[in-house]
């Protein structure tokens, strides 16, 4: 995921919560990402391989077209897929490189949550000097309705949806934080074990949060464009449970100007053609079914190369150091590979 330009912290945009203006044309509905606009393929962040998604289902010339691999083309929600909206992905991603406040460290954080009946939320905080700014966004929810929104039992203020059911709040602190709500002291940071609600719709932990963190330009960062890391390796250690064990891998790279993730979990001495649930982030991804020896693996990739690799869910989610790994009844968080 690449952190937002610079330009979002001069808070120069009538940003506050508000209700979105209602729209008599609903075709945008399945093909627009309200949550996160830029991602297209919906994997939690904004590569080149989202621009790219984009020019490949205009060249199949399905520009109006519902998506059927839950990709999101209509990236301006203008209800159509047109050139513009990988032009806008691009300008996006060449944009992401801080510049007024060169060596500068600017950190977003994001959750995403969803309940029993469909509507999702993002959670979104970043921070950059002495500006911080809270954005929560609300997609298939009750129509044209008002709900109290609150953090940790802290009161954030009120979300409202339009004729579609989404809606918006943002909330900020710093140097001009007039068109937004007032950020709460000491909200500096997400952390899984904080808890949203929504009036009646949503409450849960934020669970899984992903932090990415851009240096300014003459930073020795190892980085991308919007500071997401080239290479990031982690692995979950489970403690043993009845002599059977467990492990997780995940890998992420840049190659080519895509962003590559593998996930893989195994396990042993289990019993025979048994079936252990594997979650991460709180997600199903697959199940692990042991053979005649009691062991099992399941490996997934965003480009499998052969059969023994299944394509990663759509829905798998962000990973970061500390998301959370289950196999069976068994979990642990994954965390840096040691070298």
């Amino acid at each position: 995921m690449s952190f937002k330009s610079n330009k979002r912290f001069q808070f120069t945009r009538r940003l506050c919560s508000e209700s979105l203006e209602p729209r008599t044309m609903m075709a945008a509905d399945t093909v627009h990402n309200f949550l996160f606009p830029h991602d297209v393929d919906d994997d939690g962040s904004v590569t080149p391989l989202d621009a790219l998604v984009v020019i490949n289902h205009l060249n199949r010339g399905q520009d109006d077209l519902p998506s059927t691999q839950h990709h999101f083309h209509d990236v301006d929600d203008d209800s159509r897929s047109t050139p513009l909206d990988a032009l806008i992905i691009i300008n996006k991603l060449n944009s992401t490189v801080p510049t007024s406040n060169l060596g500068a460290s600017a950190i977003s954080q994001s959750s995403v949550l969803k309940n029993q009946t469909g509507s999702r939320v993002r959670v979104e905080l970043e921070s950059e000097g002495s500006q911080t700014e809270l954005s929560i966004r609300i997609d298939n929810a009750p129509i044209s309705s008002s709900f109290s929104v609150s953090l940790n039992d802290i009161a954030l203020g009120q979300i409202a949806t339009d004729s579609r059911g989404r809606g918006k709040m943002v909330l900020s602190q710093g140097d001009d934080n007039r068109e937004h709500l007032p950020l709460p002291d000491g909200l500096v940071a997400l952390s899984p074990e904080m808890e949203l609600v929504i009036g009646d719709i949503v409450k849960g932990k934020l669970n899984q949060v992903a932090r990415v963190e851009s240096q300014g330009s003459d930073s020795n960062s190892n980085s991308n464009s919007g500071g997401v890391a080239r290479e990031l390796h982690l692995v979950a250690t489970f403690p043993s449970a009845q002599g059977i064990r467990r492990g997780a891998e995940f890998e992420q790279e840049m190659e080519d100007g895509n962003s590559k993730r593998k996930f893989k979990a195994e396990i042993e001495n289990a019993a025979t053609n048994a079936n252990f649930e594997v979650s991460v982030g709180g997600v199903v991804v697959g199940t692990i079914t042991t053979d005649s020896k009691g062991k099992g693996k399941i490996r997934l990739s965003s480009f499998p190369k052969d059969a023994s690799e299944q394509p990663l869910p759509v829905d798998f989610p962000a990973v970061s150091p500390g998301t959370i790994v289950r196999i069976g009844q068994i979990e642990s968080p994954l965390q840096r590979a040691l070298l």
